[in-house]
């Protein structure tokens, strides 16, 4: 089921839509979280995309809670599949940004500091975001 974007949109109860299928793909295809216009300039060359229906569509995949978003330091919004959407990232990793240029990486490995079900006393959790900010290599 994660591999089909069509099958994806059902399950969560959105229409397939072109524009939805799309985004589900290049964000599932990539291995880091992308902002908006690094997923207009991904979308197929051959035909045009309108700028406020790939937003649209961004906006209710993150309702439908299909998506991570994330905020960097260069006002932008990135965006990453989460649970059921995604095709190869593990759902538990972290990500690291730049406080300088705004790069966003994924850390592969979970966070192995989480707190035990006792620590959690009952709190039911639903995600974790870790996030480490700093300078990039880039950046240094």
């Amino acid at each position: 089921m994660s591999g089909d974007p069509s099958q994806i949109l059902k399950k969560i109860g959105l229409k397939v839509t072109k524009n939805r299928e799309q985004v589900i793909s290049i964000l599932q295809e990539s291995r880091r979280p992308l902002n908006h216009q690094e997923i207009m300039e991904k979308l197929p060359k051959d035909e045009s995309w309108d700028r406020v229906t790939i937003y649209r569509a961004l906006s209710d995949l993150e309702e439908k809670n299909l998506l991570n978003s994330l905020h960097s330091t260069d006002r932008m919004t990135y965006f990453e599949l989460k649970g059921e959407g995604k095709s190869s990232n593990a759902d538990s990793h972290g990500h690291l940004v730049c406080n300088l240029c705004g790069k966003i990486e994924c850390i592969d490995d979970p966070w192995k500091g989480l707190p035990s079900a006792k620590q959690l006393n009952g709190f039911e959790m639903e995600s974790v975001e870790i996030v480490f900010r700093g300078k990039c290599k880039s950046c240094q």
